[in-house]
């Protein structure tokens, strides 16, 4: 695909949740497959942006974990 394009991504429960209520214990959407999948579309991008909301409650540092997935971002430029 040529040109810049934005890609979203959520995790959102079976009922339509996208999160929790601020003070409740968070809930886990994904499993470790799942994971792996959002650590390799990270690895695919060149930004990641957070809503205010998430920065606020979370403070995500967003690294890429996998060492296969930096290694093929670094090999691919």
């Amino acid at each position: 695909m040529d040109g810049p394009y934005v890609l979203l991504s959520a995790a959102v429960s079976i009922d339509g949740y996208l999160a929790t209520r601020p003070g409740d214990d968070r809930l886990m959407l994904a499993n470790m497959a799942g994971f792996d999948r959002v650590d390799s579309v990270r690895a695919g991008v060149d930004a990641v942006l957070v809503g205010a909301g998430t920065l606020g409650a979370d403070n995500p540092r967003l690294p890429v974990n996998s060492t296969q997935h930096r290694a093929a971002r670094l090999a691919s430029g």
